[in-house]
């Protein structure tokens, strides 16, 4: 193949002092005439097509679920710190002689014992700042540099949340000792060769000092429980294979939340949040695998009476806007060459467990 011989060639700039390809491919045309060679220079996509983002595609990934807060309801309140009271389990469960004679001149007594306890809120606060030059260079119409800077702080907000109260309710000790249930390896429900999970529920149920309304895990655990065979013929004892198939297909639409009653026992659900494990880079599950806490969870949301309690509860802070969420944003000026907007969201809870009696906790469900 003939080589092309070395040629020189200037190309004067425009009156706009820019050299057009047109100017070019004649520069290159003159030099080489002489030689009975003519060039053509061929236009790439990019001198034609100037890349910009595409207005009708907005993708991002979806958080599962958070349900801190169906675990541990919500009282919204005035302070950040105060004391809430409840009645003894004693004023219900401790028998007293209340039998004598008609001639005794003396009433026995009882007194009703109630206690004070303290809480404090966590304060959780979080900020974005979107600086006039992202908000001025949007194209695409779907994207809104604020909204999605105030999304952002929510999610981080309710994440913490439910890490927060999945690490209270899946702590062990956070229950008293008779509501500890914790399997050996031959017990665990995927692969124990003495494994029972509706036994193990169960006893559960025996152990918890008040009705157990909900039982929580994990996606992972619950697909166990779903797998085993004494689960399924326990379906199928009530309700026949139809139902046993509806119940697995909702397992695996975590589009939704996941919730499934099982005859004779109760109600199922799963807390699906993940968080990435910064050491690993993994996504984990917020409640640990293995681990199962049935919640007792009252019908109202706000107890009075002193006849209803609740395994955790939530003390919020209402805050100006009394939802217990502040969502603000101002002027900074000083960041950048134009400033921007400071995003910020805000919330202050605590959650307590306020009866560790009430519900149970099962450890080693699955390896």
């Amino acid at each position: 193949m003939k080589a092309l011989p070395a040629t020189s060639f200037r190309v004067a700039p425009g009156a706009d002092g820019k050299v057009s390809i047109d100017a070019v491919q004649v520069a290159l045309e003159r030099a080489f005439h002489s030689q009975g060679m003519k060039v053509k220079l061929n236009l790439l996509p990019s001198d034609v097509h100037d890349p910009t983002e595409i207005p009708t595609y907005l993708a991002g990934y979806k958080p599962f679920m958070f349900r801190a807060d169906q675990a541990s309801p919500v009282i919204l309140v005035d302070h950040d710190e105060d004391k809430y009271r409840q009645f003894s389990s004693d004023d219900t469960f401790r028998r007293v002689d209340v039998k004598g004679s008609q001639t005794q001149l003396t009433t026995p007594e009882v007194d009703p014992t109630s206690s004070l306890t303290n809480y404090k809120v966590v304060n959780r606060f979080i900020g974005s700042f979107v600086p006039d030059q992202t908000e001025s260079n949007a194209t695409n119409p779907n994207y809104r540099p604020r909204f999605a800077a105030a999304r952002r702080c929510r999610r981080a907000i309710d994440l913490d949340r439910e890490i927060d109260v999945w690490a209270l309710l899946g702590l062990t000790t956070s229950f008293a000792s008779g509501q500890r249930v914790a399997l050996t390896a031959d017990q665990k429900w995927n692969g124990g060769a003495s494994s029972n999970p509706i036994l193990d529920l169960q006893t559960m149920l025996e152990v918890s000092a008040q009705q157990i309304t909900e039982f929580w895990m994990n996606q992972k655990t619950a697909n166990a429980f779903i797998r085993h065979d004494k689960v399924k013929d326990h379906f199928r004892m009530f309700m026949g294979d139809s139902a046993l198939q509806g119940t697995i297909n909702d397992i695996g639409n975590m589009k939704k939340q996941v919730d499934f009653a099982i005859p004779g026992i109760g109600v199922m659900r799963v807390a699906a949040a993940k968080v990435k494990n910064e050491t690993t880079g993994n996504l984990d599950y917020v409640l640990a695998d293995g681990i199962v806490v049935a919640t007792v969870v009252p019908d109202s949301s706000f107890p009075l009476d002193g006849e209803e309690i609740a395994t955790t509860y939530t003390f919020r802070r209402k805050g100006p806007s009394g939802t217990g969420y502040e969502a603000r944003e101002f002027r900074i000026e000083n960041r950048g060459p134009l400033g921007g907007t400071m995003v910020v969201i805000s919330m202050a809870d605590i959650a307590v467990i306020t009866a560790n009696n009430a519900g149970a906790i099962l450890s080693g469900a699955v390896a």
